[in-house]
């Protein structure tokens, strides 16, 4: 597992709060429509339910059983447009009056899907996506006007529960309740975070190869004060450089210098501290694993100038 240091750094904002209806959640698939902005938010706050049950045995604590369930998360935002209430709450807004009717417990709020990002002290974000659930009604509150007018923001509670239907998570299938992705963790991309509801989509990750090599293996001509580079397909773990070894051939003995992985984590150097000793057959071998745990062995062998 490689983690980047952009992954550590604090949460210190929130915005693009985004909604959208979920139409469709059974054990067939999984449908929502396009994510809608919700309200310009001030500060969200998600709170899962979660249990902990501690076994004994033998006088000694044996076990510990975890559960979870629902999270609410508590939205403040600076007002709701009563159209998007109206959407939220399944109350009925009349368009032509710009009016929203509330039937009160006679109305049903529709299934939500909830996303939204946190951007971080590095200015980099962390995204949010809540597949399904509910909002309810949130408290009205307006005071009078004093010496210094104090803004009253509007509180409402999202309670979201995991899918009915099982996705594709890879190793198996399950139900899902949230997606959060980091952009300082390798391969994520928020890009198109709001376009649509984000879902699971498992894509197998492409076997790990060695895309190039300078120099390619059986060269013979090559510049003795010349670097050597490893190219692969897939981001390696920050430990692959521990296993590249440049060898002299005729002896078996290693050769001294630096190895460094660079920041796609794809490209090995090998920077020899001497040159290499002239009209001499080298071998490069290498047994590297990358960030979704595959394997690879083998060996590059070149012939100096």
């Amino acid at each position: 597992m490689t983690i980047n240091s952009g992954e550590y750094k604090s949460v210190v904002g929130l915005d693009k709060v985004y909604y959208a209806e979920v139409t469709q959640d059974d054990s067939s698939g999984y449908v929502a429509d396009t994510p809608a902005v919700l309200a310009p938010a001030m500060e969200a706050t998600a709170e899962p339910a979660t249990s902990q049950e501690t076994q004994y045995a033998d006088d000694a604590p044996f076990d510990v059983m975890t559960s979870e369930g629902e999270t609410k998360i508590t939205l403040t935002a600076t007002n709701i447009p009563i159209e998007v209430l109206a959407a939220l709450l399944g109350k009925t807004f009349d368009a032509t009056s710009g009016r929203m009717y509330d039937e009160g417990s006679g109305a049903t709020p529709p299934d939500m899907a909830l996303s939204f990002r946190a951007m971080k002290s590095n200015g980099s974000y962390r995204y949010y996506q809540y597949l399904k659930g509910k909002f309810s009604t949130p408290k009205d509150e307006a005071a009078t006007v004093e010496d210094t007018k104090t803004p009253k923001p509007t509180q409402i509670v999202y309670t979201a529960v995991n899918t009915v239907y099982e996705f594709d998570l890879g190793s198996e299938n399950g139900s899902v309740k949230r997606i959060i992705g980091d952009e300082d963790t390798t391969n994520f991309s928020g890009a198109t975070w709001f376009n649509a509801v984000q879902t699971p989509s498992y894509v197998a990750p492409s076997a790990l190869a060695l895309s190039s090599s300078v120099p390619t293996d059986g060269t013979t001509g090559i510049s003795v004060s010349a670097n050597q580079t490893l190219t692969f397909n897939n981001a390696l773990k920050d430990d692959a450089i521990e296993r590249i070894i440049l060898l002299k051939a005729s002896d078996g003995s290693v050769v001294a210098g630096s190895i460094t992985l660079d920041a796609t984590l794809k490209i090995i150097t090998i920077d020899p501290t001497a040159s290499l000793t002239g009209a001499t057959p080298y071998i490069i071998t290498y047994s590297v694993e990358d960030i979704y745990g595959q394997t690879l062995n083998g060996a590059i062998n070149f012939t100096t100038a």
